[in-house]
C-alpha cells in the first residue's frame, strides 16, 4: 500500500488517490496525559503515534492490572479522527500523512473486490504503467469527489454496524439485566459522565438527572479546573447494595456516605435495556466499587 501510494504520487501526481489520517484532537489527548500523570504518575508521550504506542507498551510492562491498560487505551481512542480517502492534488502535502501508521502517505490497494477506492487505485496504477495518465477519465477534483462519497458510505456502514451491535446488546440485557458490574469513569461533563464497562466492552454516557431520586448530586470544577462529581445516597438503602447479612437493599453500618467521581474512578454500576425508545443500553450508578480505589492500585506499579 505504501509503495503503490508512492508510485501514484510520482507518476499520477494530483490524481493519486490516498488514504490519510489526521492527528487526533490535541486537547482530548492532552486531557488523558494530564489525568494519567495526576492519577497514577504515568507519563504518556503523544508526540507521534510511535511514541504513543511505546508509552502504552511501557504501561503494559509496568502495570499488572489489565483494566488500567484497557481504560487508558479507551480514553486515548476517543480523540482520534477517522482515516479518509483523498485526492493528492486537492490537499497540501502535509495533509497526506497517515498518523496511525506514522508514514508520509498511504493508500488502499489490496482489496478491489470489496472497496471501490482500491478499484480506482488499480486503474491509476495501470495508467502509470502504460504511461497514459493524461488520458485517465477523471481529474484530481473528480477523484476527490468520489473519495468523499466513499468516506461518507464507509462512515455510514461503520455507524450501522455499531448501532446493530448496540441493539443486540440492549436486547440481551432486556432479558438478562446486570445488577452489578465494574465501571470506570473516562470523562466528566456538566450533567453527564462517560463510563467504560469492561465486561461489556462498551462506553456509554450516564445522566446525573436520572439519579436524583436516589442520590444528592453535586457537579463542580476543582481548584485545578477539572470537573468532578460528588454523589451521596439520600438514605442508607441504595438499590444494588447488600448488608452484611446478604440482604439486598438493607441498611448497613458500613454503607458508603459519599463518592467522588473523577476520571479513572471505579464504580459499581447496573446495566439494562432502556424502557423508552430508541432502544439502547442504560447504565446506572450503584455506588463505589468494592475493591480498593484505582489510584491505589496504580501506586503499586507506577
Amino acid at each position: 500500500n505504501y509503495l503503490v501510494a508512492q508510485r501514484l504520487i510520482t507518476h499520477a501526481h494530483g490524481r493519486a488517490l490516498l488514504r490519510n489520517h489526521s492527528p487526533p484532537i490535541e486537547l482530548g489527548l492532552q486531557n488523558v496525559v494530564e489525568v494519567s500523570k495526576a492519577s497514577f504518575n504515568f507519563d504518556i508521550d503523544i508526540t507521534s503515534s510511535q511514541s504513543l504506542q511505546e508509552s502504552l507498551n511501557r504501561l503494559c510492562r509496568e502495570c499488572d492490572d489489565e483494566l488500567i491498560v484497557q481504560s487508558v487505551t479507551e480514553s486515548l481512542m476517543t480523540p482520534f479522527r477517522p482515516a479518509e480517502y483523498i485526492a493528492a492534488g486537492e490537499l497540501d502535502e502535509a495533509e497526506w500523512r497517515h498518523f496511525a501508521l506514522n508514514i508520509p502517505y498511504y493508500t488502499h490497494f489490496t482489496s478491489p473486490i470489496r472497496r471501490y477506492p482500491d478499484v480506482i487505485v488499480h486503474r491509476l496504477l495501470q495508467a502509470t504503467l502504460d504511461d497514459n495518465v493524461d488520458e485517465f477519465p477523471q481529474n484530481s477534483s473528480e477523484i476527490h469527489a468520489v473519495a468523499s462519497h466513499c468516506n461518507g458510505k464507509k462512515m455510514a456502514a461503520k455507524k450501522a454496524q455499531e448501532r446493530s451491535d448496540r441493539v443486540f446488546l440492549s436486547l440481551y440485557l432486556k432479558s438478562n439485566p446486570i445488577s452489578s458490574a465494574l465501571g470506570v469513569c473516562l470523562g466528566v461533563g456538566e450533567k453527564t459522565f462517560t463510563v467504560f464497562v469492561p465486561s461489556l466492552g462498551m462506553s456509554t454516557r450516564v445522566f446525573l438527572e436520572e439519579h436524583e431520586d436516589v442520590f444528592d448530586v453535586n457537579a463542580f470544577e476543582d481548584s485545578n479546573g477539572k470537573r468532578k462529581i460528588v454523589i451521596r445516597p439520600k438514605t442508607n438503602v441504595v438499590p444494588g447494595m447488600q448488608s452484611d447479612d446478604g440482604v439486598e437493599g438493607s441498611s448497613s453500618s458500613s454503607s458508603w456516605k459519599s463518592l467522588d467521581i473523577g476520571v479513572f474512578t471505579k464504580l459499581e454500576v447496573s446495566c439494562f435495556c432502556k424502557a423508552q425508545p430508541p432502544i439502547d443500553v442504560k447504565v446506572m450508578v450503584v455506588g463505589p466499587w468494592k475493591e480498593i480505589w484505582f489510584h491505589c492500585v496504580m501506586n503499586e506499579f507506577c
